[in-house]
């Protein structure tokens, strides 16, 4: 029992040390453009020490540079959000510029989503424009970005005062 014991904390032990960890990133970076109306316009980094650097553009809580910690484990929750929509096999250019990705029937006047993922091995960035209505990726970069603003709390950092 002892030695069937051993060997299958041995397995466990080698199995965990042989998984393949998700993206090593660095730093994560969300930023939204400009629309017709008042929409925010701004960039967040966050690190995974949780700390912040916020450029509110326009039409933003706070404007200029700020910066700030987030909750504990905010990187780490941003990161499995992204996982789990495998945010690294989305095309780069997701925009009317590319009209394989972006599909027919454009909306006009929404603002810009963009990520930019930062890793040991470089920078993904995807450029994404929520008009591209026959996007077959709009579904998943429309809940990434619901999801996201969640972990930093968009409606409090960013949003301006209502």
């Amino acid at each position: 029992m002892r030695v069937l014991f051993l060997a299958l904390t041995a397995f466990w032990l080698t199995a965990c040390a042989t998984a393949q960890p998700g993206p090593a990133w660095t730093a994560i970076e969300i930023s939204e453009g400009a629309c017709f109306g008042t929409c925010p316009i701004y960039t967040i980094r966050v690190t995974p020490d949780d700390r912040y650097e916020l450029n509110g553009e326009r039409f933003t809580r706070t404007s200029g540079e700020t910066t700030g910690t987030l909750e504990a484990g905010s990187f780490q929750r941003l990161a499995a959000i992204l996982q789990a929509h495998d945010a690294e096999s989305l095309p780069a250019d997701i925009t009317p510029g590319n009209p394989d990705a972006c599909g027919r029937g454009i909306m006009s006047d929404l603002p810009d989503f963009r990520l930019d993922l930062t890793s040991g091995g470089g920078r993904q960035a995807i450029a994404w424009y929520p008009g591209c209505a026959g996007s077959p990726y709009r579904d998943t970069l429309t809940q990434i970005r619901e999801e996201v603003r969640q972990v930093y709390d968009h409606e409090t950092l960013i949003a301006p005062k209502r």
